[in-house]
């Protein structure tokens, strides 16, 4: 695949809570837009795609987060009405040319260089402190 996609772009993406795969659903309720945090290519020549999910509903304290400044709402191509956040305390992971979920490999937009190199090194703390729930999708 010579277009991947990239940590940063934005798509719409059918999210499963890490809460609803604990109690046995497999499919995401509704399509959210959702971060790629990561692209890891597999000794196969696949690649591994990691998912983070954007909300609208403030987290509550005990959930790691970024909120997403304006600018970066309108670069993502989100609704740029309310605040927004990006959840860094879950993923989906799923193999990039097998999924059945992400449709459109163009997205709705993408985060700058700075806004994503920022939820990356979040991302790393939480990685690292294992405080990081896998929801796979393969």
């Amino acid at each position: 695949m010579s277009d991947l996609p990239k940590s940063g772009d934005v798509f719409r993406y059918p999210y499963l809570w890490a809460w609803q795969a604990a109690r046995g659903e497999t499919e995401g309720r509704k399509d959210r837009p959702c971060c790629i945090a990561l692209v890891v290519p597999l000794k196969n020549g696949l690649h591994r795609i990691y998912y983070l999910p954007i909300t609208t509903k403030p987290p509550s304290n005990e959930r790691i987060s970024v909120e997403i400044p304006h600018t970066e709402v309108h670069r993502a191509g989100l609704s740029g009405d309310v605040a927004q956040w990006v959840i860094l305390d879950e993923w989906n992971r799923e193999t990039l040319e097998t999924s059945y979920y992400l449709a459109d490999i163009d997205g709705t937009g993408r985060f700058s260089r700075k806004f994503t190199n920022q939820i990356l090194q979040i991302l790393q703390a939480s990685l690292s402190a294992g405080n990081i729930q896998t929801v796979g999708r393969e």
